[in-house]
This record gives C-alpha cells, structure tokens and sequence, in this order.
C-alpha cells in the first residue's frame, strides 16, 4: 500500500565528488530541499534541468538524480516511471561499483512489484538487496529482511518468511525504530492468522498498542492496528469484538486508502451480523473511495461480499451491475501490472549481464602478466 511509503522508506542522498558544474550542483541540492518540502512537481523540474545537463554518462550525481526523481515518482503512484529511472540507476550504480546504492535501488524496486501484487518478483528483488546487505547500513538490512518476508509470507511461505520478519524485528529492536518494529509486528501478526492462529495474533497487536503510543504523528500506525485486530477477531468469529475495532479505527482516518479498506472490513462483519442493508452501505463507500487508485485485493473482497449481500437482499440486477463496475475499475490495475511482466524480463537480462561483466573482469585481474 502506498500509505506506507513516507513511515517506511529513506532515501539516502550522498554527497558528489564529481568534478561537474556547481550550477547543476546547486540545482540539484534546490531540488532535494523542495522535494523535502514536499513540492514534488518543482522538484521535478529542477532534476529534469540536473539530469539533462550532466556531463557524461557514469558519474555519481547522474545516479543520485535518477534515484531521487525515482522517489518522487514512486510518491505520486507514477510507477511506470519510476521504475524506469531506477533501472538506470541500477546500471550506473553497479557500473561504479556502488552497491549500498544498488542494494537500496533493488529495495525500492522490490516495493513496486510488492504494491502491484507480484509478489514473487517482489521477493527476487527484496532478495536481491539483501544479498548486498553487507555493505548496507543496519536498518538497510532491518529493511531487506522485512521486504523478503513479507513478499514470502504474500506466496504461501509463511514459516520461511516468520524467520525473515523476525530477523528484521531484532535489529529494529536494537535500533529503537518503533515505527519500523509496529510494521515488523503487523507482519508476524498478519502470518500468524494465515494459519488461524488468531488468539496469538490479536496477542501480538495487543503487544503493538504500548509501541505505537512511542510514535510521534501516530494516526496511520493506529488506524492499521485497529483495523487489522478488528480483522482479527472476524475471522476469529468474534463479530461484537470485530465491529467494536473497526469502528474505532475510523477514529485514526486521514486518507481514502484507509477508508477503503476499513468499509470493506465494516460490511463483511454486518454480512455476518446479517444487517444486509448496513453491509450495502459500508461497501458502497468503500467502492467510492476506491474508485481513484485502488489495489486488486480490495476489489476482490468488495466483489466476493457483495455477492453475499445483493443475494440475501435479493437483487440479482445489483450485483450483475458492480460485479461489471468493478471489473471496469480493476482494468487499469491489471494494465499496471502487465507491463511490470514485461519490464521484469528487462531487469533479469541487465542483471545477466552485469554478472558476466563483473566475472571478466574478476577473471583479467587475476592473470599474470607476459615476460
């Protein structure tokens, strides 16, 4: 979900040791210190300047300005281009043999397939930069254990991804990262209902209450966790303790993402309390607040309960009607995830590539020279 870019994800600028114009200099720190201030479209502009100016193809600045338009883009749900800039700053990064900065680019490539629910090139690329985790900062690894198991847990592999979460837990433990940990907490929680252990669950978002009143600015980190307990205690079958969450949720709302979901997770317990008219009501907003930039997950919960509803309610007309209004809103979201298929295809041949490079020059540097 993209609400969770700006609590989750730093970007680490380093300083330019190029020897370039110090104009494009300058306006590439204008366009970090408006990026800052969130005036993300000037900052764009000036990059735009910086990128188009730069002076030959490898040097370092040219990579920390793909990196940084990148970001933006991601922030603005522009994936498309994003990615695009990452990607070349993969080549360049790897070409000046910078890898903490091509550890944390395979990062933040992971996050987009991971938000387009292609969960198994998300963890090709999450595992990718953890591969690089030696020459990371601490929280880069905390960050790149989380990635891997959170994708593994998304693909079945829940065990295999618990011992991921639980690494990335301890280091963010020793880094009193608290809003870090609250997702670490969230994610074992998240595993331990898929194979319906629900009491240890709600345990371990209980355990995330006193942490999340360490946070400064903690409305998101309260909304997701009374949200997902509420969750929680639904499948658990718990339909008073269900409702009782969500609704307190609500009071932690700041963005139509959240709203979305919440009314989702509203009308599915009104389904089971059979209060089919409420139900109707919860998922006709979540359909409005979904309407813009939604996720296909949320889609399909939508659909599958308002089958349940329109057919308790006895209106076949209605549910032919959203079941055809939702496939139209999934359309772009599916379109969005077609061509991260493609693109996928290109970033495996660069990767082949690179490999072979870094092989032969491995292989020249160790022959003896002639004589």
């Amino acid at each position: 979900m993209k609400i969770l870019k700006l609590f989750l994800i730093t970007l680490v600028v380093f300083s330019c040791t190029d020897a370039l114009d110090v104009d494009v200099e300058n306006k590439y720190e204008e366009a970090m210190s408006l990026y800052r201030n969130g005036n993300y479209d000037e900052a764009l502009d000036n990059l735009d300047i910086v990128f188009n100016n730069i002076d030959g193809d490898g040097s370092e600045l040219k990579v920390k300005t793909l990196y940084l338009r990148g970001f933006i883009f991601y922030l603005q749900d522009n994936n498309k281009s994003a990615y695009k800039d990452y990607l070349e700053a993969i080549e360049i990064a790897n070409a000046l043999g910078d890898k903490l900065r091509v550890s944390k680019l395979y990062n933040e490539v992971g996050q987009i397939f991971y938000e387009s629910e292609l969960y198994d090139q998300a963890l090709n690329h999450f595992q990718e930069a953890l591969n690089l985790a030696d020459y990371a900062t601490t929280q880069d690894r905390a960050n790149y254990n989380y990635g891997v198991g959170k994708s593994l847990k998304m693909i079945g592999k829940v065990e295999e991804g618990v011992s991921y979460l639980l690494k990335s837990m301890d280091i963010n433990l020793s880094l009193n990262n608290y809003a870090a940990l609250v997702g670490d907490y969230n994610e074992l929680a998240i595993a331990q209902r898929k194979v319906e252990n629900f009491d240890e669950a709600i345990r371990l978002y209980q355990k995330n209450e006193g942490i999340v009143s360490l946070i400064q600015n903690s409305n998101f980190y309260s909304w997701q966790l009374y949200n997902n307990m509420g969750n929680a205690y639904l499948e658990k079958g718990d339909i008073e303790s269900a409702e009782k969450y969500l609704k307190k949720s609500l009071k932690f709302k700041s963005n139509d993402v959240q709203l979305w979901i919440t009314y989702n997770n509203l009308g599915k317990v009104y389904n089971e309390k059979g209060e089919y008219e409420k139900a109707w009501n919860c998922f006709k907003r979540s359909l409005v607040y979904n309407s813009k930039k939604g996720e296909m997950n949320e889609l399909a919960i939508t659909n599958q309960a308002l089958k349940k509803t329109f057919e308790k309610l006895d209106q076949p007309d209605s549910l032919l009607y959203y079941t055809m209004l939702i496939n139209d809103m999934a359309l772009p979201m599916i379109q969005n995830q077609s061509w991260l298929k493609d693109e996928e295809e290109k970033i495996a041949l660069l990767t082949k590539y690179q490999d072979h490079e870094r092989r032969k020059q491995n292989k020249n540097s160790t022959l003896k020279p002639l004589g």
